[in-house]
């Protein structure tokens, strides 16, 4: 049987589904909102009452964000752990409805529906939902990367960083000083300003303390890492970071829309560890594909369902991705000035 596009929606959906459920069911096993309740509204407030005591970490205790970062949840601390867990889930979700819409703009009809249902339903996020973690929040600053090439975007992944840091984005942050300075500029100034405004709040020792903890996962072993490292060990290690610099070099070459998502995937690929949730940045990465190829994505999903193939996944994603056409604005556009 020849397979059609109308076929290839059909599997690559069902293969969605299939994920979606077996993430919501892993979940309501007694991993919902694990990671929001070990750390989240705790280290608020240890923020607001106590915080020398920001990173002591115990067995049911870590943060691994900046102090400042620990601010964000404020809001939550009066609420009892489930209400606050909940409100949590409520505002993500909130975020997602705005990345959904935003990130389906480009499209039209029909498929703008399908497009922001795929953002929705997309498992990394879904997984992100369960599990209380920002991942969703990270989807929506390197969306807002992707659309704003104006200096507003880099202000949106420097408050990010100074806020949430996370290894995956320090390739994005590369490429921004490789081929958008001015975003990269607007980034660095971001930090810079969160990091005087967390000093004038904490003074420097929490800060010490936090810097202290940025060691802290190379001495771990993760039972939920999806990387090369979780698929060959240690020597999986080398050969994420040989692949996502090998992926970093081709997006800074490249440029473009297709080269900032290949920065995207260089920082997943190149980290000693990935969760599931780190996946979600993808969306954004795969983008150009969706927009002028998206038959070529159609086995992905399937991969991301058998878990220990998600990093040969992802590498076969950085190759479609690099060889996919350029986005319609960009192909009609002279290459010196074409977005980066």
């Amino acid at each position: 049987m020849r397979l059609r596009a109308g076929h290839l929606i059909v599997l690559a959906a069902a293969a969605i589904i299939l994920a979606d459920a077996v993430l919501i069911w892993i979940g309501m096993q007694g991993d919902f909102a694990f990671d929001f309740t070990c750390c989240y509204q705790q280290a608020a407030d240890r923020a607001l009452n106590d915080p020398s005591t920001l990173y002591d970490w115990s067995e049911t205790y870590t943060f691994r964000y900046t102090p400042i970062g620990a601010l964000v949840f404020a809001p939550l601390v009066p609420l009892s752990a489930d209400a606050a867990a909940w409100a949590w889930l409520i505002v993500k979700l909130g975020v997602l409805a705005l990345t959904a819409a935003w990130f389906s703009n480009r499209w039209t009809g029909n498929r703008r529906v399908l497009v922001a249902l795929l953002v929705i339903a997309f498992p990394p996020i879904v997984h992100d939902l369960v599990i209380g973690n920002v991942s969703t929040v990270t989807v929506l600053a390197l969306l807002a990367l992707a659309r704003w090439t104006d200096g507003r975007g880099g202000v949106a992944i420097g408050l990010l960083t100074v806020l949430m840091p996370k290894p995956h984005l320090i390739p994005v942050l590369a490429y921004l000083a490789f081929r958008r300075p001015r975003d990269f500029l607007a980034a660095a100034a971001t930090m810079a300003v969160g990091v005087v405004i967390g000093l004038l709040i904490f003074g420097p020792d929490p800060w010490i303390a936090f810097l202290g903890t940025l060691r802290e996962p190379l001495e771990r072993t993760f039972t939920a890492n999806v990387g090369w490292s979780g698929l060959l060990g240690q020597a999986g290690v080398v050969v994420g970071v040989v692949i996502g610099v090998v992926v970093f070099v081709l997006g800074v070459r490249m440029g473009g829309a297709r080269g900032y998502g290949l920065s995207i995937l260089a920082g997943i690929l190149a980290g000693p560890y990935t969760f599931i949730h780190y996946l979600s940045g993808t969306l954004i990465a795969a983008e150009p594909v969706l927009r002028t190829k998206p038959r070529w994505l159609a086995p992905f999903p399937w991969l991301l369902v058998v878990f220990p193939l998600i990093p040969v996944w992802l590498t076969g994603l950085a190759a479609v991705v690099r060889q996919s056409p350029a986005p319609p604005e960009e192909a009609a556009a002279p290459p010196a000035v074409a977005p980066g």
